[in-house]
């Protein structure tokens, strides 16, 4: 069995000397891959409405996505099912007030994903989250996750969930 104690080769420090200096490297010329929107997880959009019930955010966010030609989204009850858990799994109760998960497939984006890759069937369906925390606060939050993909299908799934984004702020008179 090996002696954990004693230092690593001299070859073995050198590799993971280059291997910190790769990172820093990689830390300072792409900043913004290790940080996201309003500090969130990598990657991850928000978009906060003051003084906006949940109701008429996710209603606003459901007519939004049905004003792009796209079939009614499919609802998951993120809050409830987290709720419905909590004693089971050992989770907080309660960490949303209320929250839904919008889930939505537009054929033309789809298209334009998988043509590039087939892979990126993974991607559909898109989805985009409207949540409150605490029970009778006004205060709704849109959260959603574009795909980071360059090209075509990337560039318009990013475009297709930005317009329903705005378009929500739109009808509920924050944009």
């Amino acid at each position: 069995m090996p002696d954990l104690h004693n230092s690593p080769p001299a070859s073995a420090t050198a590799s993971l000397l280059r291997v910190a200096r790769l990172a820093m490297a990689l830390a300072v010329l792409t900043p913004g891959l290790a940080a996201c929107a309003d500090g969130n997880a990598e990657g991850i959009v928000t978009r906060h409405f003051v003084a906006v019930e949940f109701t008429d955010a996710r209603e606003a966010l459901a007519e939004a996505i049905a004003n792009e030609g796209i079939a009614r989204p499919v609802e998951s009850h993120f809050a409830r099912m987290l709720d419905r858990t909590a004693a089971d799994l050992g989770h907080a109760h309660g960490l949303y007030a209320e929250a839904e998960i919008l889930t939505f497939c537009s054929a033309p984006v789809a298209a334009a994903l998988v043509t590039e890759a087939r892979e990126h069937i993974a991607l559909c369906p898109l989805s985009i989250a409207v949540y409150t925390l605490r029970e009778g606060e006004a205060a709704a939050v849109l959260a959603y996750r574009p795909p980071s993909l360059h090209g075509a299908g990337g560039d318009a799934a990013r475009a297709l969930m930005q317009r329903i984004v705005s378009r929500t702020a739109r009808l509920l008179g924050q944009e």
